[in-house]
């Protein structure tokens, strides 16, 4: 079973706003209204999460534990801005020009991680545990249906850093309506001195949004007969009652279209398919991924893959973009199967 808004009575959501961030311009004003004084006085105060600057612009989620708010802070948010107000936000003044509105329903995320001494190999289940605490914090509920559930909609893994004790904590959402909950609970940890795994650790002052998108976007792409993913963590599969590490076409898409076919609209999901893909060209190798339970052994590096046939080449470019998000295989949500689509300059 799948958490959505309509199966589960303690996260009722009736708005496809997943998320608000501010744009602020730097402005030589004075007399500045504290950002945070000023949320204040909205009805439902959200909480201020920083996003990594783009270009020069400074951008700041107004994120609540819940996404149903999101429609009456932004009314109010918009009768701000036409009053041309001047906020100070860090220690500099800035005018709130415009809000961007979140309604994607599939993202990846990454926030800084610093930790004290290296981190323990073995973070997989750590990783799992956190992400439902940050959960169970907005929402209790939501939590524990979906510690509880067949399938968890998000992908949890750690990447490396500038050194040992520097990483980044890279997240796939694959439902909207997460986002909000995710970053609220998040957000009580940012920038601030917590004990993970045993050892202390700070989580970054900013999280960067590397990919958003819709289900309805990604049928849209341009078909590709030749696709090429790399898998940058331990990638297996369950092949009857044994543990395959070679990805094969047949298992790779197969994974991916199940969990396609859970998450999105059913309009938009695809049949069964009988893959008839082949391996064209692939550089791997064999990893032992450490968990408490035992070391995994899974397949790291990169596969080109070829479809003569035109509906299962269309399906399969589908998928593969929706890899980045959903990743293969087993054990997603605590550091395998992450995998991206390769495209050429």
């Amino acid at each position: 079973m799948t958490f959505t808004k309509e199966n589960n009575s303690s996260n009722q959501n009736n708005s496809s706003i997943a998320g608000i961030r501010l744009v602020l311009q730097p402005t030589s004003s004075i007399n500045a209204t504290p950002l945070t004084d000023w949320l204040s006085e909205l009805e439902t105060s959200p909480v201020l999460v920083p996003l990594a600057k783009q270009q020069g612009v400074q951008k700041v989620m107004a994120v609540t534990a819940n996404a149903k708010n999101y429609p009456v802070i932004m009314q109010q948010i918009i009768q701000e801005i036409s009053c041309r107000t001047v906020l100070e936000w860090q220690g500099r003044c800035y005018e709130l020009t415009g809000i961007e509105v979140d309604n994607h329903q599939l993202y990846v995320l990454e926030i800084p991680f610093f930790a004290s001494a290296p981190l323990p190999p073995t973070l997989g289940r750590a990783l799992h545990a956190q992400c439902l605490q940050w959960l169970g914090r907005a929402d209790p509920g939501l939590a524990e249906y979906l510690h509880n559930a067949e399938f968890f909609p998000i992908t949890l893994v750690m990447k490396p850093g500038a050194s040992r004790t520097q990483m980044f904590l890279r997240i796939g959402l694959l439902q909207g309506n997460l986002l909000a909950p995710l970053l609220w609970g998040m957000s009580q940890d940012m920038n601030v001195d917590v004990a993970w795994t045993g050892i202390d650790c700070r989580l970054g002052k900013w999280i960067e949004i590397k990919q958003s998108t819709t289900f309805e976007a990604l049928t849209q792409l341009p078909t590709q007969r030749l696709i090429h993913l790399e898998f940058f963590s331990p990638t297996s599969f369950k092949q009857g009652q044994k543990i395959q590490p070679f990805p094969l076409p047949e298992l790779v898409f197969s994974s991916l279209l199940r969990k396609w076919n859970m998450l999105a609209p059913e309009n938009l999901q695809f049949p069964l398919i009988e893959w008839q893909g082949l391996t064209a060209a692939y550089d791997l190798k064999t990893l032992a991924m450490k968990m408490k339970s035992g070391a995994e052994i899974g397949a790291k590096g990169w596969v080109k893959y070829e479809f003569s046939e035109p509906e299962q080449a269309k399906i399969a470019t589908i998928l593969a973009h929706f890899a980045a998000f959903a990743g293969v295989g087993r054990k997603t949500a605590m550091g395998m199967g992450q995998t991206r689509l390769i495209t050429s300059n």
